[in-house]
């Protein structure tokens, strides 16, 4: 591990995701980007992060991904840029800031529900299997 830059460039719906990775992707190189960020935030909360509301690390390994731009449907951009920013209306951060992962968890288990989850994730086809919102209910914040 330890490859990730520090503070990790992350957009703020991807937090979400993170709760709810299990293996899955896009693609194979998406899913071990995926992989490898999820299991470095897992083992260190105090890893720092910077939130963004463009594409990231875990963007840039996307098949969809086209001149830092989710193409993957017409409106795909408009959605993910609108889950980031009710991501962070919901947590009260903002673009830009610098934060450690452990404080981020400790917004999100005090702010957001599963019942959250299926408003700000409408139309994700992650959202039905259930995994985010598992992640969300036994996230442990320390």
């Amino acid at each position: 591990m330890g490859e990730l830059a520090h503070p990790l460039e992350i957009r703020a719906h991807h937090l979400l995701c993170l709760l709810g990775f299990r293996g899955l992707g896009y693609s194979l190189e998406f899913t071990k980007k995926m992989g490898k960020v999820a299991e470095e935030l897992r083992v260190n909360s105090t890893f720092p992060i910077t939130i963004l509301t463009e594409c990231d690390v875990i963007c840039a390994s996307c098949p969809h991904n086209k001149d830092n731009k989710c193409c993957k449907k017409p409106y795909s951009e408009l959605k993910v840029k609108a889950r980031d920013l009710e991501v962070l209306r919901r947590t009260g951060l903002t673009t830009g800031t610098h934060i450690s992962l452990g404080t981020i968890w400790a917004r999100i288990k005090k702010r957001l529900t599963p019942e959250d989850l299926v408003l700000i994730c409408q139309g994700c086809e992650w959202l039905e299997l259930g995994y985010c919102a598992k992640g969300l209910e036994v996230l442990e914040t320390s």
